[in-house]
């Protein structure tokens, strides 16, 4: 991976051990895959109850979700002219959904954690799931990153 993406990884749920290697290279890559500037993005690892409580302070739904992603760029990602802004955004990974939607799908932990890494970072960039085109472009870039040979020794194990 030739650029350089700088990716904070904070691990505050309690569900399972998580290999902090696995989130940082799933955005590293989704970055790298886009072509995306240099940034600095965090991603943070919570639980459902944890999800619920954010997702109830931001959107007004006190339910739990697997993915958010907040912009933190102004302009929703564009660079301020003149300006090169450091952090890109953060994204929220819960844990505990990623489990079930692992089960559910069949496949590792460690696959679904980067699909959902991936997919919150595509949003950080621009790309929306608001109607099927945009989840389906989301998803097939997901899978792509989550499916690559820089992360299996990740996705296979976890």
């Amino acid at each position: 991976m030739s650029r350089n993406y700088e990716v904070l990884i904070h691990d505050h749920q309690k569900v399972v051990w998580i290999d902090p290697e696995l989130p940082r290279r799933a955005a590293v890559l989704t970055l790298t895959l886009e072509e995306a500037p240099e940034r600095s993005i965090a991603v943070v690892l919570f639980d459902d109850v944890q999800m619920a409580r954010l997702n109830e302070t931001y959107t007004g739904t006190g339910e739990t979700t697997d993915v958010l992603a907040f912009d933190l760029q102004p302009g929703g990602g564009e660079d301020p002219p003149g300006e090169e802004p450091e952090l890109l955004g953060d994204v929220f990974v819960n844990v505990e959904a990623a489990v079930r939607q692992a089960r559910e799908q069949g496949h590792s932990l460690g696959r679904e954690l980067a699909i959902l890494v991936a997919h919150g970072v595509l949003h950080l960039l621009g790309y929306s799931d608001t109607d099927v085109r945009g989840r389906d472009e989301m998803m097939a870039k997901a899978v792509l990153t989550a499916d690559h040979e820089w992360l299996s020794a990740y996705t296979k194990r976890v």
